[in-house]
């Protein structure tokens, strides 16, 4: 056996040893979102179809790796499990990962590079904490990529580049990279060279075009709606780090995380940096190491430009061209320090602090392994607001997976689920779950960019509600609401000592959802620059118990204008306080000028609010103008309005009764006070005013009282009216002029803007100009 076979055997032996150690002692390592990726196979294995909730009748590509899905589904028919396969797949793909990037150190002299940065990837904790995703096997199959392309194995490299695409759609990134090294490796003539490119591409479609098309059929884009939600996040300012963190300022808060677990990788963030020096002045000799660090580049550019919300684990690909740099300084340090001394003495000492320096670079990736590992075993974390957090593993997973087995065991098969974090709840629960950080909905992708997190839970209102303790919906907590504990109920509770957000209750809804039905505004209210309201629809017209009314405006952004308090308050039209306020932060800074889109804000009246018509009042609480938006009510006591004699139908929205009229004091020159019995019906989309005659033998009106209902003023207005008796006393002034006699009394209905009289259906009361005869009244001479 040659030497360099001998080292290449050495170099896997050891390699599979550490794998093997590492994926066993971080056995239980497990994280939330690649469930979502799981809950696709397990539903593709089970028949259930390529999807997320089966039977969806709008289903959302989330999970961002069809691929691997479909690998995954193919070992659940196997009958592994998924979890379980998925993390040693996980860990045979670091193995494989680090084998390419070590793959060139046969060919080195002296001390390898490549060696060390397969070595350093391998144990690199970043890439253990992607343990479960499909991220390991992207960048094992995009570094085999790097190595076919050198090797002039171009239909191979195009192979695997469609392995990559498939796997996840920053593959794109693996198949430039692929493409321009082939170019750039061709020694033929520039016109020529492209065509080294036909080889690499055609194999490349052959695999993913049709898994595109596909993908297209099914869900009407390759492209997972995921990209976009998580787009929307980080403009709401969340991300897997701190409010409104950016993709480079989460890889400098992992390198400080990292330094902070440990001086050392101080030695390995300096071994890197003179890495980068190395390339820079001899990337002629290190032509295997270009390929990753140009991958680490365009990885950061690109993350960096589409504002996504940053994890940990996007920072994964970056990873390799770390390790490439930092294989290339170690060595330079190492051949410094074996090479520069002349005497035997100072040779074993140059030696001994070559290994010293290597030891430390290893060591300090090796102790965020095992701060990984005490987490795994047992640890508590530390919290999420400390730095050294981010590089390491939440323990939610235990808890989520025994509220995911408790609503799989104790709810119908056909219950909704709502949740803030989607993957192991879901999976575990087999209901249909939506998620209230926008992944599900695509539709509420808008709100999820306004920072408005309420909106999926009060427009989808699922049977049950799975929320923990703190930051139960990002940055808002609905427990602590009056609106959700009237519609909600809580059913168990699950702790978890070792959970920030310990513990995670179980709500489950015990009344029918409520619903924006009613249409109360449509037109254009003002706000203030150029900020309008352009509907209002509402759960009820009616607040007469203590019930939550669903408000939902439609917002018209005008300027930037900071945060502002949108402030809502149903405002007695009688005078007085009205029902309670509410109010929602409003990010103008997160809306596009001209931008449309609706706000959902809840009202819970206090216990005996008072009867009347309220209009609803809509402003900034900074200032400004206040804008008037429909109408609510409390209904009145139907004691005040007595029995009906008799009705007559004045159309099937509205009625009127006849009540005995007492003549005996109505006299020429009095001012009879005449009650009105009004029945209403289907709501009016209109406030009418009601006109009630007094009409001679020759339909003349002599006398009359027209007015709003119930004493004028438009304080109970007829849009507000529903089934309902509505007492209405109209004072009618008699002039002297007016002679005895008997006159008919004539009422009806009328838009005062427009004068156009309400439609009266025929009947033997109608008058033909629209109004309905109710009844005489004896007008008497007295003294």
């Amino acid at each position: 056996m040659n030497g360099g076979r001998k080292n290449l055997l050495l170099t896997i032996a050891l390699f599979l040893a550490i794998c093997l150690a590492l994926a066993f002692l971080l056995r239980g390592l497990r994280f939330d979102d690649p469930f979502i990726t799981y809950r696709f196979a397990e539903n593709l294995a089970a028949g259930r179809g390529f999807l997320f909730n089966p039977g969806d009748a709008h289903p959302a590509l989330i999970t961002t790796t069809p691929l691997y899905a479909m690998v995954l589904a193919f070992t659940k028919l196997l009958g592994f499990d998924i979890p379980s396969v998925s993390h040693w797949i996980g860990a045979g793909s670091l193995l494989a990962a680090a084998l390419a990037l070590a793959w060139h150190s046969n060919n080195s002299s002296g001390v390898r590079p490549a060696g060390l940065a397969g070595l350093c990837l391998l144990m690199f904790p970043l890439l253990w904490l992607t343990i479960g995703f499909e991220t390991p096997l992207f960048i094992a199959v995009s570094l085999w990529a790097f190595v076919c392309v050198q090797r002039r194995q171009r239909i191979l490299a195009g192979v695997l580049s469609g392995i990559a695409l498939g796997l996840r759609g920053d593959g794109v990134i693996v198949l430039g990279i692929v493409g321009a090294a082939s170019i750039l490796l061709d020694e033929r003539n520039w016109r020529q060279r492209w065509r080294s490119l036909f080889p690499i591409l055609v194999p490349t479609l052959l695999l993913y075009a049709p898994l595109a098309v596909w993908l297209t059929l099914q869900f009407g884009s390759p492209i997972p709606s995921t990209l976009q939600t998580k787009s929307a996040q980080a403009v709401s300012g969340l991300t897997g780090f701190y409010t409104s963190t950016r993709f480079p300022e989460g890889a400098w808060i992992l390198t400080l995380a990292y330094i902070q677990q440990g001086g050392l990788f101080l030695v390995t963030l300096a071994a890197m940096l003179i890495g980068i020096g190395v390339l820079i002045q001899r990337w002629r000799t290190h032509v295997n190491f270009l390929l990753p660090v140009a991958w680490l580049i365009a990885h950061f550019v690109g993350y960096s430009l589409i504002s996504v919300a940053p994890y940990v684990w996007y920072y994964a690909p970056m990873v390799p061209g770390v390790c490439a740099l930092l294989g290339l300084g170690l060595a330079w340090l190492v051949q410094r320090l074996q090479m520069g001394m002349a005497t035997p003495i100072a040779q074993r000492v140059g030696r001994t602090w070559a290994g010293v320096l290597v030891i430390a670079v290893l060591g300090s990736l090796l102790m965020g392994d095992v701060f990984i590992a005490r987490i795994v075993t047992g640890g508590v974390p530390p919290t999420p607001a400390v730095i050294d957090s981010k590089v390491l593993p939440e323990t939610k997973v235990d808890v989520y997976e025994r509220v995911g087995r408790w609503i799989a065991a104790n709810t119908p098969i056909t219950a909704t689920l709502g949740v803030t974090e989607l993957g192991v709840m879901s999976y575990y629960a087999q209901r249909y779950t939506i998620d209230f950080l926008g992944l599900t909905q695509p539709a509420h992708i808008a709100n999820i960019r306004h920072g408005d997190f309420l909106a999926g839970l009060l427009r989808e209102q699922p049977d049950f509600v799975a929320l923990s303790n703190i930051n139960a919906i990002y940055d808002v907590n609905p427990q602590r609401d009056g609106w959700f504990t009237q519609i909600y109920t809580p059913v168990v509770t699950f702790e978890d000592a070792r959970f920030w957000g310990s513990p995670v209750t179980v709500w489950q809804r015990t009344r029918a959802p409520i619903i924006a039905t009613h249409m109360l505004f449509s037109g254009h209210a003002d706000l203030g620059e150029g900020w309008q309201i352009l509907q209002v629809e509402s759960s009820t017209r009616q607040a007469d118990r203590r019930d939550p009314i669903l408000l939902r405006l439609r917002l018209k952004a005008g300027q930037a204008i900071g945060n502002r308090t949108l402030r809502v308050q149903p405002i007695v039209l009688e005078g007085g306080d009205g029902l309670p306020v509410s109010s929602r932060i409003i990010f103008t800074n997160r809306w596009r000028n001209n931008e449309t889109d609706w706000l959902d804000i809840t009202l819970l009246p206090q216990p005996n609010p008072r009867e009347g018509a309220y209009a609803i009042e809509v402003g900034w609480q900074e200032g400004g103008p206040t804008a008037r938006v429909g109408l609510l009510k409390v209904q009145p006591n139907v004691n005040d309005a007595p029995d009906i004699a008799s009705v007559i139908l004045l159309n099937q929205a509205t009625q009127i009764g006849i009540l005995p009229i007492d003549t005996d004091s109505v006299c020429a020159g009095s001012t009879p006070n005449l009650l009105l019995i009004w029945r209403g019906g289907n709501t009016a989309n209109r406030d009418y005013t009601v006109f009630l005659h007094l009409r001679d033998a020759s339909n003349n009106t002599v006398a009359q009282g027209d007015g709003a209902p119930r004493n004028g003023g438009f304080l109970y207005p007829t849009s507000v009216w529903e089934v309902e008796r509505i007492a209405d006393t109209h004072a009618v002034p008699l002039g002297m002029n007016v002679l005895p006699g008997t006159y008919a009394i004539v009422a009806g209905l009328y838009d005062p803007i427009s004068n156009e009289r309400l439609l009266i259906d025929p009947s033997p009361y109608r008058t033909p100009d629209g109004g309905v005869k109710i009844g005489e009244l004896v007008v008497k001479s007295c003294n």
